[in-house]
């Protein structure tokens, strides 16, 4: 196997997640079947284990190969001079034999020369390495990207790629807002997305762009928040820097639309407003309004929430009402409240206006 993956089937996020919580208690065994998540830089591949890890209470050993020297991973020779025999020390970052089952992480696999591939191959085929045995209960995971993404990959010995299950994770952008909402990413930045989900990820390997759009990337842009609040040009500058040129751009007029929008709090306080009529204002105060609601919930403010979206029910924008309410009830649903919605008089209201295009 050399990298291409057109045979391996494509699943989301949530369908790797739930074949490891499935597997997870089943491919402990000393012939276990390790798994190898393939797909182009920043989907999260490395982020989706660690959270297995920490769900599942197991301890994660991450081993990045490519940095490696073959002797890192079976250890130093010492002498036993009881037995006149050199016997080897394997490196601490390998779990001990008292270690509960856990789960070793191999990333970047096939990035790795075929000496580093050939020490990882005893491994992962015999849980061991020399005189070392990987204690009971550990699996093996590993990821990698395609040769088709541009980065450096080396071939897969045939007996080492099928001592792996392949999946090819394929973003999906309905995954990723739910778990966007469910840890606090910026709101404008998923609301881009919701109006512009080809941006997820846009990696395109024929061309030398070093920075374009990913789950990784976005994630990043989130964290600038309070910079675009603070210098707006120096504040693009670095989303440009992170996520490409085009993106940066679309993403910047997106964002323009902020000082058309009324203040989402006059919305949710029953003062006066006017209500946007470009589409893009309305997806940015949608990010913004569902935002404030979170931040500050009462049953007068999500009334006001519902009278808001009710005025556009009628109208050419009646989805975007729609819209509005799936992705707050998303939000409160990822934030574990949401009953404080789906309870409310109003949703009930909402319901039976609009249970077509609800469903």
């Amino acid at each position: 196997m050399s990298g291409a993956v057109d045979s391996i089937p494509k699943v989301t996020i949530n369908d790797v997640k739930q074949i490891l919580r499935t597997l997870v208690g089943d491919i402990s065994g000393d012939e276990s079947q390790g798994i190898f998540l393939w797909g182009p830089p920043g989907i999260g591949k490395s982020a989706l284990v660690k959270q297995l890890a920490l769900e599942k209470g197991r301890p994660l050993v991450d081993i990045r190969l490519p940095l490696m020297d073959p002797v890192d991973l079976r250890g130093l020779p010492m002498i036993d001079k009881e037995r006149l025999q050199a016997v080897w020390l394997p490196p601490d970052f390998l779990p001990p034999a008292d270690s509960p089952p856990g789960i070793l992480f191999l990333d970047e696999i096939n990035a790795a020369p075929p000496a580093i591939q050939a020490s990882a191959y005893q491994l992962i085929l015999d849980k061991g390495i020399g005189t070392y045995k990987l204690p009971k209960g550990w699996i093996v995971i590993a990821a990698g990207n395609r040769v088709s993404d541009r980065s450096v990959a080396y071939k897969l010995p045939s007996a080492l790629a099928n001592r792996f299950t392949h999946l090819e994770i394929d973003p999906n952008i309905t995954d990723w807002i739910a778990w966007a909402w469910k840890n606090s990413i910026d709101p404008m930045v998923i609301s881009f997305l919701k109006l512009q989900p080809h941006l997820l990820t846009k990696f395109d390997p024929k061309t030398n762009h070093t920075a374009f759009p990913s789950p990784r990337s976005w994630v990043f842009v989130s964290k600038l928040l309070k910079l675009r609040d603070q210098n707006l040009v120096l504040y693009m500058n670095t989303v440009k820097g992170t996520v490409g040129e085009a993106a940066s751009h679309q993403f910047l007029a997106f964002l323009n639309y902020r000082d058309e929008i009324p203040d989402p709090e006059d919305i949710l306080s029953g003062e006066p407003y006017d209500i946007p009529t470009q589409i893009d204002a309305q997806y940015v105060l949608m990010g913004a309004i569902i935002s404030a609601l979170l931040g500050k919930i009462s049953s007068e403010r999500i009334t006001s929430f519902f009278a808001y979206v009710s005025q556009f029910e009628n109208t050419q924008y009646s989805d975007y009402a729609v819209v509005v309410v799936k992705e707050a009830l998303n939000a409160f649903i990822q934030r574990g409240i949401g009953d404080d919605i789906m309870k409310h008089k109003e949703f009930d209201k909402f319901l039976e206006r609009n249970a077509v295009k609800m469903s």
